[in-house]
C-alpha cells in the first residue's frame, strides 16, 4: 500500500485499488483508541469505490452503480449493473461481481434467530494491512439504476417488445392518451432525466 497524493493505492486478491488517504488511519492516531493498529477504513463509501472500481477494471463493457448508505444502526452499498442498452448482464459475471461485493460486508442476518451474524476473522490487503469497518449489508442488483437512461431504455423496450398485445392494450391506451411514452412517463422522472432520455433514446 502507498500513499499518492490525496489518495493511497492498496492491493486486494492481486489487483490496485485506489481510496481517499481519509481512508488510511494511522496507528495512535485517534484520540479514543491511542493503541489500535493502523488500517484502512471500509466505510459503505470506500466500498462502493473498491466494488466499482474492479468492475470497471474487470468488466469494461458492464455498465455500474455503486451508492452507499448511512442510516442509524448500520450502513449498506447499493449496487446495479447492466449492459450498456439496459440489459441485464450474463449470469455467471453477474455471480462473480456478487461474490466479489459480498466479501466487503460485515456479515449477515440471521433469519432463523433474528440477529445479525458478523464474520469472523481479519480481513487484509495484500500486505496484511487489516481492513475494518465493513458496512452491514452489500445488495447486488442485475439492472439498471431507477432513473438512469439505461433504466429507462430497458422500460422503452420492454413496452415495445410487448405493445400490441392483450396485456399490453391499458397500458398502450395511456400512451397514445399521453402523446407518447416519454410523455406519460415524464412524470416519473426529473428534468435532467427527461433531458437526458430524450436527448440520448431519441424517442417521443
Amino acid at each position: 500500500m502507498n500513499k499518492m497524493s490525496k489518495k493511497i493505492k492498496l492491493t486486494i486478491l492481486g489487483e490496485e485499488y485506489q481510496l481517499p488517504i481519509s481512508a488510511l488511519v494511522v496507528k495512535g492516531s485517534q484520540k479514543y483508541n491511542v493503541n489500535e493498529e493502523t488500517y484502512i477504513h471500509m466505510s459503505a463509501k470506500h466500498t462502493a469505490s473498491i466494488i466499482k472500481q474492479y468492475v470497471k477494471k474487470f468488466f469494461p463493457l458492464v455498465k455500474v452503480w455503486s451508492k452507499s448508505n448511512v442510516y442509524s444502526g448500520g450502513s449498506s452499498v447499493d449496487v446495479n449493473v447492466s449492459y450498456g442498452g439496459g440489459e441485464s448482464i450474463d449470469q455467471n459475471v453477474f455471480e462473480m461481481i456478487s461474490e466479489f461485493s459480498n466479501q466487503f460486508k460485515a456479515g449477515s442476518f440471521n433469519g432463523m434467530e433474528d440477529i445479525y451474524e458478523y464474520n469472523e476473522g481479519t480481513k487484509t490487503t495484500d500486505n496484511n494491512t487489516p481492513l475494518k469497518y465493513f458496512p452491514s449489508y452489500v445488495f447486488c442488483n442485475n439492472k439498471p439504476k431507477w432513473g438512469s437512461v439505461e433504466y429507462w431504455k430497458s422500460e422503452y423496450d420492454n413496452w415495445l417488445e410487448n405493445t400490441g398485445t392483450d396485456e399490453w392494450l391499458q397500458y398502450d391506451s395511456m400512451v397514445q392518451k399521453a402523446g407518447g411514452w416519454l410523455n406519460l412517463n415524464k412524470t416519473y422522472m426529473t428534468d435532467k432525466e427527461f433531458s437526458n432520455v430524450k436527448l440520448k433514446l431519441n424517442i417521443v
